[in-house]
């Protein structure tokens, strides 16, 4: 499908249409669908696809702990960066490789390894259509609870900055951390602190992905805190227990 618009009066309407210089004599009436629509339906499918850990075990296959653990988290960054605007459109791009439109379903091709899985480099996802209704644009958001919540961009840009650094470490392991940094023209500490983060909590991460962690956990006390292992004792330290 291609972009195209239409004008009605004083009315310009964005749509997405067939390309008809690939449509064949024999094939089902041209498909066309209001841009906006579209992408709200998809992006609002896709957010509750991010945010459900059932769903994204079956699509992805993996049944390893550790390496469902991080797609999860990953999954709620990147659902929670779907909620910012300034953000939404590099996510969708990072994350949909290629969608088609047919005629009963859109099948999306996601990117497995935007989130982190490497034994597959994408997963074959289908959703229904939007519903069909007299086109009205209006802005594409994704709707939020009645009571706004306080969301830190800036903390969760770092949490995905600091799975990105473990990422970088872990397929390097004949490296040291000061050559990976030198090699990465990244600061050797700053590394380390980033590679530490990424073993957070998952309670403080869905704190912060929420927008309920204490307003004391700042990106400075979290870089410049010396996590314990234990998750548990992560979160009494951090102010996140209970």
């Amino acid at each position: 499908m291609v972009p195209t618009y239409a004008t009605k009066g004083t009315r310009r309407y964005a749509y997405y249409e067939t390309r008809k210089d690939l449509a064949r004599p024999d094939d089902t009436a041209a498909t066309r669908i209001g841009q906006g629509q579209l992408e709200r339906h998809v992006i609002t499918k896709l957010n509750a696809l991010l945010e459900d850990e059932h769903a994204l075990r079956r699509i992805s296959g993996e049944d390893e702990g550790g390496v469902l653990r991080d797609l999860f988290a990953k999954a709620k960054l990147a659902s929670a960066s779907l909620a910012l605007e300034t953000q939404r459109q590099t996510i969708v791009r990072q994350l949909v490789a290629a969608m088609q439109v047919h005629h009963d379903r859109i099948d999306v091709r996601l990117n497995a390894e935007a989130l982190g899985c490497r034994n597959s480099q994408n997963w074959d996802w289908s959703i229904a259509l939007p519903s069909r209704k007299p086109f009205r644009e209006a802005k594409l958001r994704i709707d939020q609870d009645a009571t706004p919540k306080s969301i830190d961009a800036g903390l969760i840009a770092l949490l995905g900055d600091a799975l990105q650094a473990r990422d970088i470490i872990i397929t390097s392991p004949t490296l040291s951390i000061n050559q990976i940094a030198k090699r990465e023209g990244r600061c050797r500490k700053q590394l380390t602190k980033l590679v530490r983060l990424s073993w957070l909590s998952p309670n403080i991460v869905e704190a912060i992905v929420d927008g309920r962690a204490p307003s004391r956990l700042t990106r400075k006390r979290l870089l410049d805190a010396d996590l314990p292992l234990s998750w548990p004792e992560q979160e009494v330290m951090l102010g996140c227990a209970g």
